[in-house]
């Protein structure tokens, strides 16, 4: 009996598991699309320039 209720329990269990799992979003953006909307992120162009505009002045010196 107490083999059942573990059996029963388990079997909830890995149900319980994949059912939380599939109203998961599934991403499916390749790696060349990511890096690209990284690249084109408004913070990090910020960034970049701020960091060229820094070496500009190091390099003059």
């Amino acid at each position: 009996m107490r083999n059942r209720i573990i059996l029963i329990g388990a079997i909830v269990f890995i149900g319980f598991w994949f059912g939380a799992r599939a109203t998961r979003p599934v991403n499916k953006k390749s790696k060349t699309q990511t890096a690209r909307e990284l690249w084109n992120d408004p913070r990090s162009r910020k960034a970049r320039k701020k960091l060229g505009k820094k070496i500009a002045k190091a390099a003059k010196h």
